[in-house]
């Protein structure tokens, strides 16, 4: 029976089966081993070129940064000591040398704790912190009010100060020579995942509907050099124009402003025109927004000092 033992031991260095586990920082499916069985060092056990060998539990495993996220494809093997080095043995050879050893397979499982468990309840556990964060932040983004006396202050303040829009000089669109934008109150960026998100926003006090259709085209040329001139590395545009009245427009004026919009296919370029009445306090614009109509309309209402130092409290 030793010289048995032996000889498959001896096939097996000769045999594809002779393999090599590798894990690293970041491990997708990498194969990790851990000792099961230590068997006795004697030539009953013994590889042509010297090594013992003893038996070893093989898995796959996918990890990140050391932590063990989930464990699949677990069988037993033999090892030699080498590091990342295994035998490929039947469960038949197993149970035969480990009974010709005098020795019994342990019990399942053959990991630890923090193997079979422990990692995972870590990841859990980031998962719930990192979700309550982004909640409790998207909270505060969503419930900012602004004290500012105007709803086109109040508007400016959320843009910049909850949703982190960046505020340009209204001149930056003064290009090749242009003299400004008729009307415009604010302009604001921001990269938003592989977007290019601006903001315009209109004073309808200082420009009429007629004066913005006209220089409707102009305007969409100037935003398409936008994302370029503030070297963002954006792969597309979105550029909201927000009309704000302080009195109703009718429907027609509406409809005149709405059919603004513009689409550059070969720039990935959109213009989406929206309109923000102050004295309904009402928001019309394209479904699925950034920010959000929710968001937006929060600029009609005027926070107290007092329900600001609140607010700050309970967070």
């Amino acid at each position: 029976m030793k010289k048995a033992i032996i000889f498959t031991l001896l096939i097996l260095v000769m045999n594809p089966g002779y393999a090599h586990a590798k894990a690293g920082l970041l491990s997708f499916g990498g194969e990790e081993i851990v000792e099961v069985v230590n068997l006795p060092n004697d030539e009953r056990f013994q590889m042509p070129e010297g090594q013992y060998v003893d038996i070893g539990y093989i898995y796959k495993s996918v990890a990140v940064l050391f932590v063990p996220i989930w464990n699949y494809d677990g069988r037993l093997v033999g090892i030699t000591g080498q590091e990342d080095t295994y035998l490929n043995l039947s469960p038949e050879e197993i149970t035969d040398i480990v009974s010709k050893a005098g020795m019994n397979l342990p019990e399942k499982p053959y990991l630890d704790f923090w193997h079979r468990i422990g990692g995972k309840i870590v990841l859990l556990i980031a998962l719930l912190v990192f979700g309550f964060n982004a909640m409790s932040k998207m909270k505060k983004k969503a419930s900012f009010l602004s004290p500012l006396s105007t709803g086109r202050e109040r508007l400016r303040d959320i843009l910049i100060n909850s949703q982190e829009f960046t505020e340009l000089n209204p001149a930056t669109l003064n290009i090749e020579g242009n003299t400004g934008v008729d009307g415009l109150y604010f302009i604001g960026v921001k990269n938003y995942f592989n977007s290019f998100i601006s903001v315009s926003v209109f004073d309808m006090n200082k420009v009429s509907i007629e004066q913005v259709q006209s220089n409707n085209d102009d305007l969409f040329e100037r935003l398409l050099v936008l994302r370029k001139l503030v070297s963002s590395k954006a792969r597309s545009s979105i550029h909201y124009i927000y009309f704000t009245f302080d009195k109703s427009p009718n429907n027609d004026e509406i409809a005149l402003l709405k059919s603004l919009k513009k689409r550059k296919i070969r720039n990935a370029t959109n213009v989406i025109p929206g309109i923000i009445d102050f004295e309904k306090m009402e928001i019309d614009t394209a479904a699925n927004t950034i920010p959000s109509k929710k968001i937006l309309k929060n600029c009609f209402i005027q926070a107290k000092e007092e329900e600001l130092l609140v607010t700050e409290a309970k967070m």
